[in-house]
């Protein structure tokens, strides 16, 4: 098991220039002294991040404030946006932000923003998503992450599918969150089960069911790992606390997208059950399916009534086609149904 990310969800007492930059360097030696402390309990921190409530005023002019202010190592959110120009502009400059789709006619808006960031590069819209319910969601997971107004905390998401047993799913899950738990005292976790490729959470989902992801019973091993999940998280749980798919992170998934045996529609199905939404899908799509996806995805999160997170990478190539996508290696374009 590894400490995915620590985080510190943060909202600034001010946004000016040499006050923000402070207030993030001090956030910044904060989570390594946490982390020197989670190391030394034996657990390794994987990634630094901070992440912020939105821009003062929605304003783009902001991101390069952020940008000069954000310290060196450390991932960064803005947090949520209402405005594609924000996102666009964030995206180019290594941030990370979503925007919540607080109605039917956001699904255009932000459409809009996610093809443009990735017809420009497909790796930028690795940074971008949305909030389909339109919640704001504070989670140390990224892009979906925004700090609460006029709070700070640290926080922690968690990598140990390998440490799941499919034979004894309780056990050894609650071995894991009260390892974690012990490691970094006074941390709130988001305790999902993520993927980061050979660490499978499709492999998982098929040593309980005996089938691939979407296939007959996977619906049920997940809603077995999920209940585990809510079962033996910690009173100060945050964020989706639910099993992610990733689709390009995940080297099962990565292969039936290879496979073409994985579509889009197929992970939107299974988060309308079970699954925290439909993430890092390299999708042969264009302006209109996307915008048309968001708005079946909405549908899904308003009647789960949960949050959903949606990062597509929409592509102009035919389902099949391998893309670059930098730090995430080639992926697949697969296809929407």
């Amino acid at each position: 098991m590894r400490i995915r990310a620590l985080v510190i969800l943060g909202d600034p007492a001010s946004w000016d220039p040499a006050p923000l930059r402070d207030t993030m360097e001090e956030w910044s030696s904060e989570l390594s002294d946490v982390a020197r402390g989670i190391s030394s309990s034996g657990l390794e921190v994987w990634t630094r991040r901070i992440s912020l409530p939105g821009l003062p005023g929605d304003d783009p002019r902001m991101v390069e404030r952020v940008v000069s202010a954000a310290p060196e190592g450390v991932l960064v959110s803005i947090g949520h946006t209402r405005r594609p120009e924000v996102m666009e502009a964030a995206a180019s400059r290594g941030l990370y932000s979503y925007m919540p789709l607080d109605g039917p006619e956001d699904a255009a808006s932000a459409a809009s923003a996610i093809v443009t960031i990735s017809r420009r590069n497909p790796e930028d819209a690795t940074r971008v998503a949305v909030s389909a319910g339109g919640e704001l969601v504070h989670t140390p997971y990224f892009p979906v992450s925004s700090a609460a107004p006029g709070r700070t905390m640290a926080a922690a998401s968690l990598l140990y599918p390998s440490d799941v047993d499919p034979r004894s799913v309780d056990e050894s899950m609650e071995s894991a969150f009260r390892r974690a738990e012990r490691a970094a005292p006074g941390v709130a976790f988001d305790y999902s089960l993520s993927p980061w490729m050979d660490e499978s959470v499709a492999d998982l989902v098929r040593g309980i069911s005996g089938a691939p992801v979407g296939g007959p019973g996977s619906m049920h091993a997940v809603a077995v790992l999920n209940r585990a999940i809510r079962e033996h998280a910690g009173r100060g749980a945050i964020g989706f606390n639910e099993v992610m798919l990733p689709v390009e992170e995940d080297s099962r998934l990565k292969e039936m997208a290879r496979e073409g045996s994985l579509r889009a529609y197929d992970l939107l199905r299974m988060a309308s059950i079970c699954v925290a939404g439909v993430d890092m899908a390299v999708v042969s799509a264009g302006m209109e399916d996307v915008r048309a996806f968001l708005l079946d995805s909405r549908a899904v999160a308003l009647s789960a009534r949960k949050p959903l997170g949606v990062r597509l990478i929409p592509v102009e190539d035919p389902p099949g086609t391998e893309v670059d996508l930098g730090r995430f290696g080639a992926a697949t374009a697969i296809g929407l149904r």
